[in-house]
């Protein structure tokens, strides 16, 4: 913090020297000194400050404004310049040219660009005059792979660099702010505030910048995002806050830091309640917030799945890196040993030994899956594509890459489980009747009887001024009223045109009741039950008619009241008076209540009316808690309507052992929040890391005062009532502590905090306010609870996704590094050549990310419970399928290698009577015989089918040349090397349908046909290995008189094919026998299910057993 106050010291200093004929009086640094002691407040640092100065007449004559008229507007350009300007500064995209540099920035890619010119320079100077012309080929063909390959990996940087800047700016919004200049009340892009402006502050408004409070009417302010204080921080005027300071200053040490009210608004703070307004005092990247931003762009943190992928990358690559040194060293020791045995060294050994780094070099290369990030930018592009589709949007990534470890989820009830709108839900005549309030078309008649309609509809619609029409306005207790009239098809316009009230006595507070007359003749009246019954000595049932209440009928009502006050149901009962017309309509009592009004009523009906459930919620909830994810409750409500709501809503399953607390008894029970270093609810410990940094100590890190407490408690609260935003906040802090991926699901601003706090904040779109859903990860833009759960759903199939890729690339990966050096130590060549393996690493990076990470996700993900957020990412089912599949391709090439002349069939080409080839056949056949009279090999001329193909490896075991002598003059690359080539990317081809399930599913094509993406990927890997095998030639090191033949490429696919039956069989094979290497080789962290969890899912099988 010294520094940013130093660097603004010199900026200010020169501003000075620069604007000395202004008439500025207070330097910029003197601002931000100011609101940096609010920022990191001791107790009233930043009044003391003010006080230097003589107060805020200073800062009005200093920053030549007025309080009363703002800015004048006449010196705009001079005061940015020497004050700053709130603009935030225009990002510069990284261009696709800069991206690709960064990639050649590799020094592996160096390596090789370097090693591919050096083998076109050596090729080209050691080849023979004949073969000259060939022997750039390999090494111009590499540097154009290299080339290509930085391409594709740089287009797909680029493609999701511009996603992500175009969600961004989706995801942005401007704020607009009400601002005083020259004495009039401007709207203005925040942007375009300037230091010295007024701006008007409302209830629920960010502040976009700091300054200081000229005007408070119960201010009160959120800094958490700022300060990291959770507690509401109350702001008054200068004077009002030193008088407070001034009084209390003698206790000072026994004070709390807020005690003392602060004169000082930091920017990125919120107005929870309260008005007034600010003069501006620090803007732009000077301000707390600017200080912010630029940290966490420094400072961007990463998600867990990264973090578990860069664990898998760095531990592959790290063996990886040891098996290509190993690799290389094989080679160079053989190559140096076969120097000294032949005792020579000519000029096409620089080449060679050229080709043993090369080779080596693209073995790490290929060794390290450098693909995750893509693999997860696609995952995001097609999962937020598909969420917006479900009306989910997401707006912080990390969170939503976390948000299918979900495993509790904590709600506010109003708006979010409940409709935030009153509704009736049971009429009461004789009996208590359940109205049907999901449905629109209600028939009155089932309640009540046809001569009765005109009375309820007179005492409830008629008496009363609430609308619905054009928008709702009024009582929220009459709009329920009016929405049931409507479903009963009554139009409650008509009815108040057809019975005019004469005289209206509203409902207030005190009265507890509202009464109407209509025409002249009848009395009618609606309100809080109790009193109305007291009021009634007459009862109209549906079945009687009109009879006289007695003390059992009286008893039968009232415990009919209590059970309804039971199910949470606030109660309003109707009544009706016939009128002589020489009624007292002037006598009252001191409640304001007319003597008419209470006496000689007769009881019409009496409505439950309650905040309703969300249709969805009872599906939903049960949805959540099959996948394992258990859901609580916090509202403000009382006990006994949040008891109701939980067990309506299925929330609260077992009421033998479930737990409803009160969020001031929880709080007693397990005691605030307290440093975990300090263990004070109070200490001097920075609460933001730029004030730790600064002050070089160590951050505030808040823990629950009572941990044992909590553990006791925690699994069977399902809900905690009455609660207050501190009591959620430390109800969640507590839930993380104790590894759990906690999700809040707010609307208020009051819950802004927590959402904040969570590992994954969702608000509603339509509902919520905008502090919410700035402090929000994830909105829900219909307002639909339902849809968590297919938020759950995608978040989890995005590590899903994730784990398919790993399995297929790693199993991949172990094939290539093993058999390279298996083929390295037995027959001193490498098994695929570096522009084949350049190939392949865009196979198993780009291609595999676009099949395997664009799968739609199966409702069967829900199935199952949550993954522990540090279990390790590579399940033991998973390491089966990796460890299985690489040992059956590592046999079928180890074959291939050594045994493929014994069974794969060959036939004899036009090629071979060429004469270049005249006299080589014996390195393609194995039957070939010498010619005794023309002195060459042939082939037998009584059948075209000559023989299998030859043993034509390179080098023999011993190190001295086999195919490598054809080669090196002809540049015809072995057939038998074409045929592994084909065979090892057709495996990998067909493994891409093993990779897709990785849970032991035996349906492996379940789903295939609707994603276009992966068939576009399979097939096209196939058309393009069909043209490099064809026609790659020398490039690529094929045959190169087209490839394989027909019957070749049907063995190469039955291999591929093989991978599928090996997979049957894998299935069968127990996870225990791996688990010594999921469990303890990579540290799997397994989840504890308590008791109650398991008791909620046994109830759930009862239920679905029942059902």
């Amino acid at each position: 913090m010294q520094e940013v106050l130093q660097e603004e010291q010199n900026l200010s200093e020169s501003q000075d020297s620069q604007l000395k004929g202004q008439n500025y009086r207070i330097p910029k640094q003197t601002l931000v000194q100011i609101v940096s002691a609010a920022q990191e407040r001791a107790l009233a640092e930043e009044i003391e400050e003010l006080e230097k100065i003589e107060g805020m007449e200073t800062i009005e004559r200093g920053l030549q404004t007025s309080f009363e008229r703002g800015l004048k507007g006449n010196d705009f350009k001079e005061r940015e310049l020497f004050y700053g300007s709130n603009q935030k500064p225009n990002e510069i995209s990284n261009t696709y040219f800069n991206i690709v540099l960064q990639y050649f920035e590799d020094y592996m890619i160096r390596a090789l660009l370097v090693a591919s010119i050096l083998s076109i320079v050596i090729g080209v100077l050691t080849a023979d005059e004949d073969c000259r012309s060939y022997a750039w080929i390999e090494g111009f063909a590499l540097f154009m792979a290299i080339f290509i390959c930085c391409n594709v990996a740089a287009i797909n940087n680029y493609q999701k660099e511009k996603q992500l800047e175009s969600f961004n700016k989706k995801t942005t919004s401007q704020q607009m702010v009400t601002v005083l200049r020259d004495g009039k009340l401007t709207v203005l892009d925040s942007s375009r505030i300037l230091v010295g402006d007024i701006i008007q502050l409302q209830e629920g408004m960010q502040i976009p910048v700091d300054g200081f409070v000229i005007e408070a009417d119960g201010l009160k302010v959120d800094e958490s995002a700022i300060t990291g204080e959770t507690q509401l921080i109350k702001k008054n005027t200068y004077v009002e806050c030193k008088q407070k300071k001034d009084e209390l200053w003698d206790e000072k040490n026994s004070l709390y830091k807020y005690d003392i009210p602060s004169p000082v608004l930091l920017s990125g703070s919120t107005i929870q309640y309260g008005e007034g307004k600010m003069v501006v005092a620090v803007v732009g990247e000077a301000s707390c917030i600017g200080k912010i931003s630029t940290f966490e762009e420094k400072e961007e943190q990463q998600s867990i799945l990264r973090a578990k992928l860069e664990g898998v990358s760095q531990g592959v690559g790290f063996y990886g890196v040891i098996f290509s040194g190993l690799i290389f060293v094989v080679l160079l020791f053989r190559f140096i040993f076969q120097r000294i045995k032949e005792d020579s060294f000519e000029k096409q050994h620089i080449n060679e030994l050229l080709n043993l780094i090369i080779a080596s070099i693209s073995v790490v290369i290929i060794a390290i899956p450098d693909s995750f990030p893509f693999a997860i930018t696609i995952c995001l592009a097609y999962s937020i594509r598909g969420m917006l589709k479900d009306n989910i949007l997401v707006t912080k990534l990390a969170a939503f890459e976390i948000s299918g470890n979900i495993d509790m989820i904590c709600t506010d009830k109003t708006g979010i489980l409940t409709q935030n709108k009153m509704t009736v839900v049971k009429i009461w005549n004789d009996e208590a009747m359940e109205v049907d309030v999901y449905s629109n078309n209600l028939n009155l008649s089932k309640y009540l009887p046809t001569e009765m309609h005109e009375l309820f509809i007179q005492s409830s619609i008629v008496n009363g001024d609430a609308e619905i029409r054009p928008q709702e306005r009024g009582s929220l207790t009459e709009v329920a009223l009016i929405q049931f009239a409507e479903k009963c098809g009554i139009n409650y316009q008509r009815e108040r045109d057809l019975h005019q009230t004469t005289l209206t006595l509203p409902f207030s507070s005190q009265r507890k009741r509202r009464t109407s007359i209509i025409g002249g003749k009848r009395l009618v009246i609606h309100g809080s039950s109790e009193i109305i019954l007291q009021s009634c000595n007459q009862f109209y049932s549906k079945s009687k008619g009109v009879i006289p209440i007695d003390s059992t009928l009286r008893k039968k009502i009232e415990d009919d009241l209590t059970l309804m006050g039971y199910q949470a149901l606030r109660t309003l009962a109707f009544a009706y008076k016939d009128l002589n017309g020489d009624e007292d309509l002037v006598s009252k009592n001191q409640r304001e209540v007319y003597d008419i009004e209470e006496k000689d009523l007769t009881l019409i009906a009496i409505v439950g009316i309650k905040d309703i459930l969300r249709a969805e919620i009872p599906q939903a909830i049960r949805s959540l808690q099959t996948a394992g994810i258990t859901v609580k409750m916090i509202t403000g409500d009382n006990k006994i309507i949040s008891r109701a709501i939980a067990e309506e809503s299925r929330i609260l399953i077992n009421k033998n052992k479930s737990l409803v607390l009160e969020g001031p008894d929880f709080i007693e029970r397990v005691g605030r929040l307290v440093c975990k270093r300090c263990q004070t609810p109070n200490c001097d410990c920075p609460r933001d890391p730029q004030t730790a940094k600064a002050l070089r100590k160590q951050m505030r890190v808040e823990t629950i005062q009572k941990q044992e407490e909590f553990d006791n408690i925690y699994p069977q609260l399902d809900v905690l009532a009455r609660s207050r935003p501190e009591d959620m906040y430390t109800f969640v802090l507590g839930l993380q502590e104790r590894g759990h991926v906690v999700a809040v699901t707010g609307e208020g601003t009051n819950v802004a905090p927590t959402l904040s706090k969570a590992d994954v904040g969702i608000a509603l779109g339509i509902s919520a306010t905008e502090i919410a859903k700035k402090s929000a990860s994830i909105i829900l833009l219909d307002d639909n609870f339902s849809s968590i759960v297919k938020l759950i759903l995608w978040g989890r199939n995005i590590q899903d996704s994730i784990k398919k890729l790993i399995q297929f690339q790693l199993t991949a990966i172990i094939v290539i590094v093993i058999m390279t050096l298996i083929s390295s130590i037995l027959i001193k060549q490498e098994l695929f050549k570096p522009i084949q393996l350049l190939w392949i690493n865009l196979i198993i990076d780009s291609f595999a990310s676009l099949a395997l990470a664009t799968e739609a996700p199966s409702p069967n993900i829900l199935r199952r419970k949550s993954q522990h957020k540090n279990e390790h990412i590579i399940s033991s089912k998973m390491f089966k399928h990796i460890l299985g599949q690489a040992t059956y391709q590592i046999i079928i090439i180890s074959i291939l290698l050594f045994y493929a002349h014994t069974f794969v069939p060959e036939f004899k080409g036009e090629e071979d009577e060429q004469l270049y080839q005249m006299g080589k056949l014996q390195f393609k056949y194995s039957n070939t015989y010498f010619d005794q009279n023309s002195k060459l090999y042939t082939c037998p001329d009584y059948e075209d089918y000559c023989n299998l193909i030859s043993y034509s490896t390179e080098y023999n075991v011993n190190g001295t040349e086999n195919y490598y002598a054809f080669y090196k003059k002809t540049y015809i690359s072995s057939r038998q090397f074409t045929f592994i080539f084909n065979t090892f990317v057709m495996m990998q081809l067909f493994n891409f349908f093993n990779a897709r399930r990785i849970k032991d599913e035996l349906n492996i094509f379940q789903g295939v046909f609707q994603n276009i993406v992966f068939l576009i990927a399979f097939f096209g890997i196939l058309v393009l290995q069909i043209l490099i095998v064809t026609y790659g030639g020398i490039v690529f090191h094929c045959y190169s008189f087209n490839g394989l033949r027909i019957e070749q490429w049907l063995i190469c696919i039955y291999f591929g094919l093989g991978g599928l039956a090996v997979r049957s069989i894998l299935i069968l094979i127990p996870d225990s026998i791996l688990e010594f290497f999921t469990g303890n080789a990579f540290k799997k962290i397994h989840k504890q299910q308590t008791h109650y969890q398991v008791i909620e899912v046994q109830n759930l099988k009862n239920q679905a057993q029942e059902n």
